[in-house]
């Protein structure tokens, strides 16, 4: 009789996918030992690939690129990598095992092999991939040849300001530190590098505020690795034309606060604004300023109480020591097509979840997106912070590209030091 390993990261819910380039969403992976490849080991950790368990049977690939084979690794105490590798060659060789399943699982807390230390999500993670990578660099690959051109490095026009949002994912507002206009040391101006175009610029004439470009890179001092707009809380932009989103989007930004700031006032607020136009409606997303555990949203017209998706841990880290403290937060929020919104943090992690509502009038999670302003706020939590980037992708770009795109970011915006 056949024996398989099962990996089991989380209970399957809305944000579950079959493939993962990250891990993230891949909750629930069983394969048979007959596919087991090799096994290696880090410290407290072992990796087990498969062959022939991936989604794709044929691929076409530019030089230099490959197709990772499937991957989990598993946590075990550290000194202990070798006796749980034995252990799965035991099971896998042995006729007198008393199951034909070798069982991971992250949410029980359990596993059947005793040397395996599963803990948490983060001890199982499965890897799919449905992207190639570069072998030279290890960096994923979205090249293609479709469409390609020698002035587009095969198809490689996805990529802005330092990321790569992939074929068919380019944001339609996108708004990055190289596109912030100066006039002497603030903000004069915010080109949209999305594929809206110069209709959403924000002239010199959309600035609320006296909005200071803060070029001082690092925890100490902008929290960031690149130049920011450093938003006050009477500060705000205006686009230079009201967004309006209906559906699945996928929205994304980043917000430096420097280790002063988080000491001092641990706060960001809505930095999504909708219009205050007679009709138009409100959109507000991202944080509820005075509670650092809680998302919330509000969408077009709903007058009721806020959409809320909590945080199991705090969102800004306020007891950590300065010199490892984190002051680069990235999000990147997802609306899928049934109205449930997902939230992924630095880590690509699903960190917050709010479950759809389209019934009724009020918290309702389906009401159009209005992006009209960043900055300033209502209900008396006005946004504060530091922003290098913000942005809105027409379409949900799923569990998977959304968590590569959240640690795209933060690899682009957390500062060394």
């Amino acid at each position: 009789m056949k024996k398989f390993f099962l990996f089991k990261r989380r209970d399957v819910s809305a944000t579950s996918a079959t493939t993962s380039d990250t891990g993230e969403g891949l909750d629930i992976l069983a394969v048979s030992t007959d596919q087991l490849a090799f096994m290696t080991a880090s410290l407290g950790k072992v990796n087990i690939v498969f062959n022939d368990a991936t989604i794709y049977e044929d691929s076409n690939l530019l030089d230099g690129e490959s197709f990772k084979k499937t991957t989990v690794s598993v946590a075990c105490e550290q000194g202990g990598e070798a006796a749980l590798i034995d252990s799965i060659l035991n099971f896998i060789s042995s006729d007198r095992v008393k199951t034909n399943v070798m069982r991971f699982d992250a949410v029980e807390g359990k596993t059947n092999v005793k040397e395996a230390k599963i803990e948490s999500f983060t001890d199982v993670v499965s890897e799919v991939k449905q992207l190639p990578v570069v072998t030279t660099t290890q960096e994923i690959s979205k090249r293609t040849f479709i469409g390609g051109t020698a002035a587009t490095a095969f198809g490689t026009g996805n990529t802005l300001a330092g990321i790569d949002f992939g074929d068919g994912n380019k944001p339609f507002i996108d708004f990055h530190e190289d596109g912030i206009i100066a006039s002497g040391s603030n903000v004069n101006g915010w080109d949209n590098a999305g594929t809206g175009g110069a209709t959403y610029d924000v002239g010199s004439g959309d600035i609320v505020g006296t909005i200071p470009i803060d070029s001082s890179t690092g925890r100490a001092n902008n929290g960031l690795a690149t130049t920011a707009a450093d938003f006050g809380t009477s500060d705000n932009v205006e686009l230079g034309a009201t967004y309006t989103q209906s559906g699945p989007f996928t929205a994304y930004c980043v917000v430096g606060l420097s280790t002063a700031d988080i000491a001092l006032q641990p706060r960001i607020g809505f930095v999504f604004q909708g219009s205050a136009a007679t009709g138009t409606g409100q959109t507000f997303m991202l944080l509820d300023a005075f509670d650092n555990l809680n998302f919330k949203f509000k969408f077009s017209d709903d007058k009721g109480d806020f959409v809320s998706a909590r945080k199991l841990n705090p969102i800004i880290e306020v007891d950590q020591p300065e010199a490892t403290q984190r002051t680069a937060y990235i999000f990147v929020i997802r609306r899928d097509e049934f109205s449930n919104l997902a939230v992924h943090d630095h880590t690509g992690s699903v960190v917050a979840f709010a479950t759809a509502n389209t019934t009724g009038t009020q918290q309702r999670t389906d009401g159009d997106v209005i992006f009209d302003h960043i900055g300033n706020g209502g209900f008396d939590q006005k946004f504060t912070g530091n922003v290098a980037r913000i942005g809105i992708i027409p379409k949900d770009i799923g569990t998977s590209a959304a968590s590569e795109l959240a640690i795209n970011l933060s690899k682009r915006y957390t500062p060394s030091s």
